[in-house]
């Protein structure tokens, strides 16, 4: 019983880092002047958490220096940790992942108030939908990518 216990506690922290990470993804595509492919490269990191340049350049048809440059942003904007600490072959995790797998360390003291959620306004429906659009389009893309090839993990 105290094994399922906190099974279930870890699943309910993992379930409360996803909608945080969600609702900081949302603020930063609210905050920025022009998101561009950070919709984009948000969804992604649902489906592939590890993310490196040319993974992401590949997946979102970007160049790779416009990926590194993407990337770039979401650490700046606290979403993504970058792993590697190098100049080439760099790696990227969310935060959460990031804590659990050791390669950051976790926050102490006392945690930081929650920003109040974003006000609803037609801006931010519009922004969100597609957000909601993106994730689909990467869903699919993923999906039918999976081949033969890639049905093992």
């Amino acid at each position: 019983m105290r094994a399922l216990e906190r099974s279930a506690r870890e699943g309910l922290e993992r379930l409360h880092d996803l909608e945080k990470f969600h609702r900081n993804a949302q603020r930063a595509i609210v905050e920025a002047f022009r998101p561009g492919a950070l919709p984009r490269l948000l969804a992604l990191t649902h489906h592939r958490p590890l993310l490196s340049p040319q993974g992401v350049a590949d997946a979102l048809a970007l160049s790779v220096a416009g990926a590194s440059k993407l990337l770039e942003r979401a650490v700046a904007a606290d979403l993504l940790v970058e792993i590697t600490q190098r100049r080439s072959w760099r790696l990227f995790l969310p935060p959460d992942l990031a804590v659990e797998f050791g390669y950051a360390a976790p926050k102490r003291g006392r945690p930081a108030k929650e920003p109040p959620p974003l006000p609803a306004s037609r801006d931010l429906t519009v922004a969100f939908d597609a957000f909601d659009q993106e994730m689909a389009a990467i869903d699919k893309l993923l999906t039918s990518a999976r081949g033969p090839k890639l049905s093992s993990p």
